[in-house]
């Protein structure tokens, strides 16, 4: 570990323990435990398919303590799923029910479930050692099946059995009480026999693989990039193999070894329930309420919700939407309304994730269709929605949309939508940004921060943005936002630099909120604004490779994590500026790849109102002593704790924040809404 920069993935790993560590607090309802356990789980998939097969295709040398690392962790995981977890759901009605205590009536509902439904969509896979492994599928889960053949004694020959990802894993049984399941591989190995008929089943197991998720992809290519990223993703199903999952016999286990061509590192044994990302759909069942943190309703807007005309109340104001605390609400009714007024000329638009079923892609598709000029720019690289935004892209195209795939060799990542309206006046631009996507599901579940504006500065310099993504334009004499990779990085350093400067005159401080602190050349800016006296408060939720507290090189620095019911996933900078504060959003985080290699947009918040709003919120990250961890110097995190009258917990304040402001507006939520105390 460098003496000043703390190692990316193991410092991945502390946030992974972070989420773990919410799934293992009793003061959590026991489906809200489940449902971290199961983020945590997804996570270490995600780490697997990105970081760990980068690290092995690069050879580097901390590859395997890194992964050692993982499995001590997922084995924590595990251990606790199995001895806390599960009995904790047993005692509270939520079942799953062993083969051997079946009910007459239970047995007869899933000897009828797989004869009708499932037989005629399994297939049987064999695998021999005479012939090459299929492509097994990454991160489906395969029932294995040792067998003799008919006339056979010994040498067990070896089967595997996809679970199909079009039924529910999970399989509710008849029960006159509680919640009764099964999974659909205890229905598949309870009657696996009908699948291999004369032949002697001597042994059953489970598995899943993870391969590797990068992909090589040939952006100059001149032909249609949705098929070259189609045919990318077809070989992504056959790269190698970075982990394999397995609960099976010794002798099947070191047939998978041999077959699969993988080290014995690779090998994560499993002693527990596969997969507790799928298993944590339990926590989403429409019982049990009292093992369930109260669902939660965004406040309205009451900007939009009193505006008769979007484009009017614009003219006259800037409006923010702190996400999941407002609602989501406005930024569909902009696009709606952009959609169906004859006023509008054109709509220009990022989408990055959409989310599977997307109202925004539907009214700009009802817009092109309306005969604006609507112009989509569909990031098909964003890693694991591809296929998704591929479907979402061809729709838009058939709609009439001009649908672009960004700039050659880089990722669009900003989120940015602007609407050009012909009004008396001439021609207005209205803008929309944000730190999150234009997704409707994540924002009800992420913390982000979007601005409405009609400022003129900003709005061309939204549309000199587009310019630049869509053509060949240079991201020249912008008079408000930055771009990455073209000016923010340089911005960003200019700005530390400035509060390092002042620091020597009088009091300065830096306020930043980001996913991820990774990049070198800022961790070393902050480190020299820390040793002329400014002070930093750091709210970083997941990777910080900056090491604070030390003397003599960041004993001004101050890093913490809020880990809790909402991912924070706002960017939000603060710099007091000599007591001219300045404030900006952003979609970038402060890593290589946000500034070097993607197109980020970095924004100033200058409504007053707004930007005191915004200020205040940031700071009360460093106050929350309920759900916030502080990094020390060694790298490890230590969950700060504070007496019973000093409780102080940030998601819920803004909650409460935000179900007071309905009460305000004589929208009272129902009681059970109401944000509940930590016990």
């Amino acid at each position: 570990m460098s003496e000043k920069f703390f190692n990316r993935e193991l410092s991945w790993l502390e946030f992974n323990a972070r989420v773990l560590a919410e799934a293992m607090d009793p003061s959590n309802p026991l489906l809200e435990q489940l449902k971290f356990m199961g983020i945590a789980s997804s996570n270490f998939d995600e780490f697997f398919m990105v970081r760990v097969a980068s690290l092995e295709n690069g050879g580097n040398p901390m590859t395997r303590k890194i992964v050692e690392q993982a499995y001590e962790i997922i084995e924590k995981e595990n251990q606790y799923f199995k001895n806390v977890m599960i009995p904790e759901l047993e005692k509270s009605g939520i079942v799953r029910v062993p083969r051997e205590a079946l009910s007459d009536r239970q047995r007869e509902y899933l000897k009828n479930f797989f004869r009708k439904e499932l037989f005629p969509v399994l297939t049987p896979i064999a695998l021999s050692e005479d012939k090459p492994v299929p492509a097994l599928a990454s991160l489906s889960l395969y029932v294995l099946i040792g067998v003799l053949k008919p006339g056979q004694k010994s040498g067990e020959e070896f089967a595997v059995i996809e679970m199909p990802k079009n039924f529910s894993r999970i399989i509710a049984l008849p029960a006159d009480s509680g919640y009764q399941f099964v999974l659909l591989e205890d229905v598949v190995m309870a009657f696996a026999q009908e699948l291999f008929i004369g032949c002697e089943i001597k042994s059953q197991g489970l598995m899943r693989l993870t391969r590797g998720a990068e992909m090589t992809i040939d952006e100059e290519k001149d032909e249609d990039f949705a098929k070259v990223m189609t045919e990318a993703l077809r070989m992504r199903r056959q790269s190698a193999v970075v982990r394999l999952e397995v609960l099976a016999s010794e002798n099947a286990v070191q047939f998978l070894k041999r077959e699969l061509k993988i080290s014995e590192h690779d090998i994560c044994h499993v002693d527990t329930w596969f997969d507790l990302k799928t298993l944590s759909s339990l926590a989403y069942q429409p019982n049990f309420p009292e093992l369930k943190r109260p669902s939660w309703n965004p406040r309205p807007v009451s900007d939009f919700e009193n505006a008769d005309n979007v484009w009017e109340l614009l003219k006259k104001k800037d409006v923010c939407l702190v996400l999941p605390y407002d609602s989501f609400d406005p930024v569909i009714r902009f696009v709606n309304e952009a959609a169906d007024d004859p006023d509008v000329l054109a709509i220009k638009m990022t989408l990055y994730r959409t989310g599977a079923e997307s109202t925004i892609v539907d009214a700009l598709a009802r817009a092109a269709e309306n005969g604006k000029r609507v112009t989509a720019l569909v990031e098909l690289k964003a890693r694991f929605d591809e296929e998704k935004n591929i479907k979402w892209a061809r729709r838009l195209e058939i709609s009439g949309a001009s649908v672009l795939y960004g700039v050659t060799g880089l990722k669009t990542h900003s989120k940015a939508c602007l609407v050009v309206r012909r009004e008396s006046e001439g021609i207005k631009r209205y803008v929309h940004l944000s730190t999150g996507n234009y997704n409707e599901k994540t924002a009800q579940l992420y913390s982000d921060v979007g601005l409405f504006s009609a400022n003129e500065d900003l709005a061309s310099d939204v549309s000199a943005f587009f310019n630049v993504i869509t053509g060949y334009s240079e991201p020249t004499a912008l008079a408000k936002i930055e771009i990455a990779p073209y000016g923010l990085k340089r911005r960003l350093l200019r700005l530390i630099r400035r509060e390092e400067i002042r620091s020597k005159e009088k009091p300065s401080m830096i306020i930043a909120k980001m996913n991820s602190l990774v990049d070198e050349e800022i961790i070393e800016a902050l480190y020299k604004a820390s040793q002329a006296g400014c002070q930093i408060k750091l709210n970083i939720r997941g990777t910080c490779c900056l090491r604070p507290g030390v003397k003599g090189l960041s004993e001004n620095i101050e890093v913490v994590s809020v880990v809790d019911m909402f991912l924070e996933h706002a960017r939000i900078f603060y710099f007091s500026n000599g007591g001219d504060d300045e404030l900006y959003l952003s979609s970038a985080d402060w890593m290589p790849r946000n500034l070097d290699r993607r197109i980020e947009i970095m924004f100033p918040v200058e409504h007053k109102e707004i930007k005191s709003y915004l200020s205040e919120l940031v700071k009360l990250y460093f106050k929350d002593n309920q759900k916030s961890w502080r990094l020390r110097p060694d790298g490890t995190y230590q969950k700060l704790e504070s007496v019973e009258h000093r409780r102080f917990r940030v998601q819920e304040y803004l909650c409460q924040k935000a179900y007071d402001r309905n009460e305000q507006l004589g929208r009272t939520l129902p009681k059970e809404l109401k944000p509940q105390k930590p016990k």
